[in-house]
């Protein structure tokens, strides 16, 4: 008997080895399975060559080094300029009395052909700056330890005053997450999602105050006056957008790829309790094969093919891709139903961190093209970690590429225009319409709505 169960145990273990053996066969011929991507960096060029695209679409490169580093976040102003916070320190911070090297750029299209010709750099001297917002003559901007108002007051397209608006905030146990997805809400809030691992308390003029531990998303107002928790849960949130209905969408590592937010919901971390109603609802049930997902954006109803209008994009930094689910409602509440993916790629490196829809109706992706994209999964010392290579890539359909470029500077436009915008398809075009709206015309706005509204199909 002893024998016999000897056998067995020496049997067992062998098919053990042989498994182990075959997983490791197959991750290592696996470039996208690794950590540490085991093949070499490509120049924009060749690694344009190897994105895979529904038929119709084209990618063209917008941006890459040494114009930026390490892109994070995204956001287009009013005037249709690319903002672009970039980050040489990650995943370190800058050591006290060091200068920083991170810094915003911006992207203009100076003859309004389509690319973006002039960029230069907002502000530097920044510390791992994620989130962003362009708002009125600057930016509000995460960098570490404070969100600041920066501003640019004598015109010359660089910050020369910086405001706390909130902080500081934690971010000494972890920098990868932080506070990111800056988005304007049609209720004149910043929504805002807070990343993993860390502890804050945000204290606003008013005396409110909020303290929140790893992922959350919360809102305040944009002149640092109140802040307010949105949702609870998650565990590192880190992309935002609005769909057309004004529902506020996450995307998430860890917990679920995919959320619609909400107000006061309280959804799945690491180990922690409900508020004894138990977990708002979840989109999806699967994972799109990852735990690291970053960027979201529903493409509009206009310029995008029938079969992708109103469908999610989220990026996927493990396996390099761009995921996609259609949306599906019973009543108001939405499901995701996952879909063949929108992108891929053969290069290993292309890490899409964030996404965003311009106000040409292209689909904008941040790659923060890297060996290597785990926080956790590997040494933050690894010499592998690229520092500065990042690109910035355009999606479009062709028939979009060939027509001509619509206007995107909205300070120059009238109060009608801004109606008509309010119509448009495109989430961005409506949210700068609003705000013109609100900031230039102000309450003589009322009565022209009225008009608009008594008489519907009047130019």
């Amino acid at each position: 008997m002893r024998t016999c169960f000897h056998l067995v145990g020496r049997i067992a273990c062998l098919t053990l080895a042989i498994l182990l053996a075959c997983s490791f066969q197959a991750s290592s011929a696996d470039p996208f399975a690794e950590g540490v991507r085991t093949t070499d960096p490509r120049t924009p060029e060749a690694q344009r060559a190897g994105f895979k695209l529904p038929p119709g679409i084209e990618v063209d490169l917008i941006a890459s080094e040494p114009n930026i580093a390490k892109p994070m976040n995204m956001a287009f102003d009013a005037r249709g300029r690319l903002w672009v916070t970039t980050s040489y320190e990650y995943p370190f911070a800058k050591k006290p009395g060091e200068p920083a090297r991170d810094f915003i750029r911006v992207f203009e299209d100076t003859d309004r052909d389509g690319s973006f010709e002039k960029s230069w750099i907002f502000a530097d001297n920044l510390n791992i700056p994620i989130g962003i917002l362009p708002y009125q003559n600057g930016c509000i901007v995460w960098s570490i330890p404070n969100i600041w108002m920066l501003r640019d007051t004598d015109g010359d397209g660089k910050a020369d005053q910086r405001d706390v608006l909130f902080g500081p905030l934690g971010w000494e146990r972890d920098t990868h997450g932080n506070l990111s997805s800056f988005r304007m809400g049609a209720d004149g809030w910043v929504y805002a999602t807070h990343g993993f691992n860390n502890t804050s308390t945000v204290k606003a003029r008013d005396g409110s105050s909020i303290t929140m531990n790893s992922g959350n998303t919360f809102r305040f107002r944009p002149d640092g006056s109140r802040v307010e928790q949105f949702t609870w849960g998650q565990v590192n949130p880190f992309g935002m957008c609005i769909d057309d209905y004004g529902y506020l969408y996450t995307a998430d590592c860890h917990s679920s790829p995919i959320y619609q937010l909400i107000p006061g919901g309280y959804y799945p971390s690491f180990g922690k309790p409900d508020d004894g109603l138990g977990f708002a609802p979840v989109m999806v049930q699967h994972s799109h094969g990852s735990t690291a997902i970053s960027g979201i954006v529903i493409l509009p109803s206009e310029d995008w093919p029938a079969d992708l209008q109103g469908h999610l994009l989220i990026g996927n930094v493990m396996t390099s891709r761009l995921n996609r689910d259609r949306i599906d409602w019973t009543g108001s509440s939405p499901s995701g139903v996952e879909m063949p993916d929108f992108l891929s790629t053969d290069d290993p490196w292309f890490r899409p961190v964030d996404l965003q829809l311009g106000p040409d109706g292209a689909l904008y992706v941040a790659d923060f093209y890297n060996r290597i994209i785990g926080h956790y999964e590997v040494p933050l010392l690894h010499p592998g970690r690229d520092r500065e290579r990042g690109r910035i890539w355009r999606i479009r359909p062709k028939s979009l590429a060939a027509a001509k470029p619509r206007a995107a500077d909205f300070t120059s436009m009238d109060a009608q225009q801004f109606f008509l915008e309010l119509g448009s398809a495109n989430a961005l075009r409506r949210q700068h319409a609003l705000n013109q709206l609100i900031d230039r015309v102000g309450i003589a706005a009322s009565s022209l709505a009225r008009q608009s509204l008594a008489n519907p199909g009047a130019p």
